[in-house]
């Protein structure tokens, strides 16, 4: 009996020794397999992915806003942008040419606003432009069907800018060029003038927008976007304007790091280069519907550009502890002045309680000082004009007046402050001056009874009162 157990317990130590063994064998087997499968190099995509991401600091929180509004202040027209493209050059170029469309405007007939993207340029001093080896290809039937222009075709605007006039003057596409990566990127900039903020920023914010859309878009040629956000270093901005620098010549460093030339100054040693034409100002989709009352209370594209500047001049958000309101009214040096301006905002100050009131020529500060000053604004009050665009740096939950020479409709700065969350009053003025027709009220000062004035803004004043650290009764 003891032999007859002890083989037993023999035999049951050899079955279960094999199938360790067994065991051991096949997780041997299958771990190999999954060291080559997962340690093997990958293979190289060769298509480029659908869809790349939007740059980190735009807010993708959803939106109730209409499609309407999406396509032109939303994420939505970096994407449509992005969708809509055309490649010009054949596959034996040495370089190669695309554009980027949008087609939000409701021109008659409708107008295609376009941006460019050139890969391989060589800088030809005796022209005084960037030479792409490029032959055109006929574009295809959809192309012809979506109504894409050609390289010669680019839409152009007033005060001579956009890609069109940017092709014309600094831009050929023709002979061949050397091979070989592009050392830097230029960004090909013909600006309205310098002086001007609010035509100022709807450029620099079309160039904003322009690197997000290259930012987004695959190059089918490598499978990486056309332009990579650590490309800060290598990127210069060169002017083809002979405008002055102006106040707000820093805000192109945005995009830069490199410093902001002309192209007068660019010689034969100019290394091999990407270049961009960006959206020109005239395309901002914020000069749509700027004779109308829209609808639009969001804007997810004006809060990141605006974000993007007050990073630039390292200007914090500060915490409103005072209980008063600020207001920062805005003198006018030239036109559109307010008549018994100094009586006004003496009677201002003697009339309404609760408030500080700050009287601040913008054009005698630097633009960062101008910052400072907004940011810490809670009532912003100015006569039509482009120191209004300030609002858009205020603080949600701030509020603007603003006053409209009489008879004159303008909803620019008003929709402008709806999609920012701030706060809108408005009233007209009557006009006193020599100018005539329809362009009287860009020179004309402006009249308002002083009682009315000191109403108008102590119910800016009042509407404020319970904001933040504020806690008035208004009445």
């Amino acid at each position: 009996m003891l032999l007859l157990s002890y083989r037993r317990y023999i035999a049951l130590l050899i079955v279960v020794f094999v199938t360790c063994f067994i065991l051991l064998l096949h997780d041997l087997d299958h771990l190999r397999r999954y060291n080559l499968v997962h340690l093997s190099p990958s293979p190289r995509v060769e298509s480029p992915p659908a869809v790349l991401s939007l740059p980190h600091d735009y807010d993708l929180v959803g939106t109730s806003e209409t499609v309407w509004c999406q396509e032109r202040f939303g994420t939505r027209y970096l994407e449509n942008a992005r969708d809509f493209s055309a490649s010009f050059c054949t596959d034996e170029s040495t370089s190669r040419f695309t554009c980027f469309f949008s087609h939000t405007a409701a021109d008659n007939p409708p107008r295609i606003d376009s941006m460019c993207y050139g890969h391989r340029a060589v800088f030809d001093e005796s022209l005084h432009r960037f030479r792409l080896g490029c032959d055109i290809q006929s574009p295809t039937s959809d192309e012809m069907a979506r109504g894409v222009p050609m390289p010669t075709e680019l839409s152009r605007y007033w005060y001579e800018t956009g890609p069109g006039f940017v092709m014309n003057e600094a831009v050929l596409l023709d002979s061949a060029v050397s091979k070989g990566p592009s050392q830097i990127t230029t960004i090909l900039v013909k600006r309205e003038g310098s002086s001007n903020v609010w035509h100022s920023l709807m450029e620099i914010m079309s160039l904003s927008w322009s690197l997000d859309v290259l930012q987004i878009g695959a190059d089918t040629e490598t499978g990486n976007p056309f332009l990579s956000p650590e490309a800060g270093p290598t990127t210069q901005v060169v002017l083809l304007d002979n405008h002055e620098d102006g106040p707000f010549i820093d805000m192109w460093k945005l995009f830069s790091k490199m410093p902001i030339r002309r192209i007068q100054e660019l010689n034969e040693s100019e290394p091999l280069s990407d270049i961009i034409i960006p959206f020109a100002g005239g395309s901002n989709p914020l000069w749509q519907g700027d004779w109308e009352d829209i609808v639009c209370r969001d804007s997810t594209l004006v809060k990141t550009f605006s974000s993007r500047v007050l990073s630039l001049y390292g200007v914090a958000t500060p915490i409103k502890e005072n209980n008063k309101v600020i207001v920062t009214y805005i003198r006018r040096a030239n036109t559109r002045k307010l008549i018994n301006e100094d009586a006004h905002m003496e009677a201002l100050r003697n009339e309404i309680p609760n408030m500080i009131l700050n009287v601040v020529d913008f054009a005698a500060i630097s633009f960062a000082e101008q910052l400072k000053i907004v940011r810490e604004t809670d009532l912003l009050v100015g006569v039509h004009g482009a120191g209004l665009t300030h609002l858009m740096f205020l603080q949600p939950g701030s509020a603007v007046l603003e006053i409209l020479p009489e008879g004159f409709q303008h909803k620019g700065f008003r929709n402008l402050a709806q999609m920012l969350g701030i706060s809108f009053f408005r009233a007209h003025a009557k006009m006193h001056g020599d100018a005539s027709g329809n362009n009287q009220w860009q020179f004309d000062a402006v009249e308002l009874d002083q009682q009315r004035f000191v109403e108008l803004v102590d119910f800016g004043v009042r509407s404020l009162s319970n904001n933040g650290k504020k806690s008035y009764d208004i009445l």
